[in-house]
């Protein structure tokens, strides 16, 4: 990627990743991607936003070159200290240990240990001034959890541009930056909710504080640090209304639980419709689903929406089953945290895999309600029964807890 004039005195001097394919070890990236650095250059000094992958270090210390000499650089605003965005910096800070650099604190914690050597760290407060010249001036805003906790946004009230690091950004490496300049729009809208659901999705409250925070500015451009530079207020717009619908969770003003089971001998499910069948007659809102039937995805998202979480299987070689497991696999403690979880299933020979499902919730930070519910084989009617009062208390404990 060349360095270009984006506005005024800002400039790009950002890298490409065209080869990379898998990014933070689980994402797929078929496009590649950017790591997006900007410079200022004003009267009163140079500022840089953001530093580059450690891999990319020269290539990024030459496009500054091409414009400033390294000496001349005065402040270095670290947005957020993740390895892709500070790899390159110790070496920036090597050339010039002169330059001020500013961050919030959890950043200039992580830069730290990153680049190993004393520097000059300036701690931010929220709306923080960093005036640059007479006539231009940078503005801090603490944005925690989009989505790493060091990471906040930098205004720029002059250019009316907002520096957002990760935020709104798109893991592609194009051959040219300007959102307003692609004509195939269509590859931005899917790479931009690829990033959403990839990176921010986990942080949804955080995502709407932040967009909060982003809508309070004057701001006709950000300059994110993954892929197209949305350039026009048109574009911003389009990004942010985007952000505020994929993180609107449409909660039902009923307790809502998400039930997930799978039976291989009807045993599981003949105590799943005993379960279901009391938990609607308590006036729950039920979603049902039966793995590995269901489609993953809608189920995340109805857990997601869900007060509690009930799954259900058999046991298989001392163990649940890999399709419940794939479920829980793909939570997380963020979203988890706060709702209600149970276990319960027929079991033939040792019975592990309640025990085993409700550990997995231990560790995703879910309240485990009971201790689980299983029996042995086929259930009879009085083990039905019992699997019946096993849901009612579940549900009363929880509304008990709800009521408090």
């Amino acid at each position: 990627m060349q360095v270009f004039n984006v506005k005024n005195n800002v400039y790009y001097i950002g890298v490409s990743d065209r080869g990379l394919r898998v990014f933070d070890i689980m994402m797929e990236t078929k496009h590649g991607t950017t790591y997006n650095s900007y410079l200022i250059k004003e009267e009163g000094g140079v500022t840089i936003i953001d530093g580059v992958k450690a891999g990319f270090t020269d290539k990024w210390l030459d496009n500054i070159r091409s414009l400033v000499d390294i000496k001349d650089i005065k402040y270095l605003v670290v947005q957020h200290t993740e390895p892709d965005h500070s790899g390159a910096i110790p070496a920036l800070l090597a050339l010039n240990p002169n330059i001020e650099v500013y961050g919030s604190f959890m950043a200039m914690a992580n830069l730290k240990e990153i680049n190993n050597a004393p520097f000059i760290s300036n701690v931010i407060k929220p709306k923080q001034e960093l005036k640059l010249s007479e006539r231009q001036s940078l503005f801090f805003y603490p944005v925690p959890n989009v989505h790493w906790p060091d990471t906040i946004i930098t205004h720029d009230p002059v250019n009316a541009i907002a520096f957002t690091c990760d935020f709104l950004g798109q893991h592609i490496a194009p051959q040219q930056l300007l959102y307003s300049k692609e004509p195939n729009k269509k590859i931005i809208e899917e790479e931009i909710k690829l990033y959403y659901d990839a990176i921010m999705a986990p942080f949804k409250s955080d995502v709407l504080k932040s967009v909060a925070t982003l809508k309070s500015l004057d701001v006709s451009m950000v300059l994110n640090s993954h892929g197209y530079i949305l350039d026009t207020k048109e574009a911003v717009d389009w990004a942010i209304n985007n952000y505020i619908k994929w993180s609107t969770v449409n909660k039902s003003e009923k307790l809502t639980v998400t039930v997930v089971f799978a039976s291989a001998y009807g045993y599981t499910r003949s105590m799943s419709e005993a379960v279901i069948s009391e938990l609607e007659k308590a006036s729950a809102l039920v979603h049902v689903f039966e793995v590995p039937r269901d489609d993953l995805a809608t189920i995340v998202a109805r857990i997601e929406e869900s007060d509690a979480l009930l799954v259900a299987s058999p046991t298989f070689v001392g163990d649940g089953i890999k399709p419940v497991y794939d479920v829980l696999n793909s939570l997380n403690p963020v979203m988890c945290f706060g709702k209600y979880f149970s276990a319960f299933g027929s079991y033939g020979w040792s019975g592990e895999a309640v025990r085993n499902y409700m550990n997995r919730a231990s560790e995703l930070r879910f309240k485990k309600v009971d201790e689980g519910f299983k029996v042995r084989l086929k259930p009879s009617e009085k083990e039905l029964e019992d699997t019946r009062l096993y849901a009612r208390n579940f549900i009363m404990k929880i509304k008990a807890e709800l009521n408090k």
